[in-house]
């Protein structure tokens, strides 16, 4: 049995609101809990966090970051850069600092965190989802949720008027 018109209508509704609803959700959620999400960019915590996830991070007392945690924390070498790594050792001095390491690396990181440069620690991550977000950037995002709805219910408007002019032209002409 072949699909309509309305058939492919209403299964492409259901498709919309099936990742969308679920999405928005999400995204909703983890804004009221004030959690950041981060994109992983680098195999250095592979298998862990592969290339493309998505991680959900949470504010973190450095006081509470203990030995195998992975934290997330600025590069202490480039600024502004985030880098997400596992605690290997609490690096002894008088300032609070930690010694880390990726999952996939070999040896620890060069230089050793200060407990003022930890953001976060990582709740959970999500595969993929953060290449498809990232994928999701300007101009993309705006067309995908703007630009082609604004067109369709623009094309749906003119399409549902048409019966309504046709009347009025007949109406017209008699």
């Amino acid at each position: 049995m072949a699909l309509g018109w309305r058939g492919w209508r209403a299964a492409a509704l259901a498709a919309v609101l099936a990742i969308l609803l679920p999405l928005t959700a999400f995204l909703v959620s983890v804004w009221l809990l004030g959690w950041q999400l981060q994109h992983v960019e680098s195999g250095s915590m592979s298998p862990t966090y592969p290339v493309g996830s998505l991680l959900v991070t949470a504010q973190l007392d450095p006081a509470d970051v203990e030995v195998g945690m992975p934290i997330v924390f600025e590069d202490p070498r480039e600024a502004g850069r985030l880098v997400t790594h596992r605690v290997v050792a609490v690096t002894p001095g008088s300032q609070l600092a930690f010694t880390t390491r990726g999952d996939a690396n070999a040896t620890n990181d060069p230089s050793p965190v200060p407990a003022r440069l930890v953001r976060g620690r990582v709740l959970w991550s999500v595969t993929y989802l953060g290449s498809v977000l990232d994928w999701l950037q300007w101009p993309r995002s705006f067309l995908l949720l703007v630009a082609i709805p604004a067109s369709l219910l623009g094309w749906l408007e003119l399409r549902a008027r048409r019966p309504l002019h046709q009347a009025i032209r007949r109406r017209e002409l008699t």
